[in-house]
């Protein structure tokens, strides 16, 4: 199954803020899903492609990502 992560991981990961986070999401083409109580949700292997396409690096290992194993398709 696919890691889904919260806008805080993805703002941990990227040494940004939440708000900014939500802004790649809103604006920049960061693919997301909304959760039934309205909080977004980015699948890992989403912002992988993403960070690659800004040439953005990520610290997978502080959210708890394996890139081996939870980057896959």
């Amino acid at each position: 199954m696919p890691k889904s992560l919260t806008t805080g991981d993805v703002a941990r990961a990227c040494q940004v803020s939440q708000a900014t986070v939500v802004n790649w999401i809103r604006g920049r083409g960061l693919p997301a899903y909304t959760t039934p109580g309205g909080h977004y949700r980015i699948q890992a292997i989403d912002l992988h492609q993403f960070a690659a396409r800004y040439r953005m690096p990520i610290d997978w290992l502080l959210i708890g990502v394996q890139p081996d194993q939870d980057l896959r398709p």
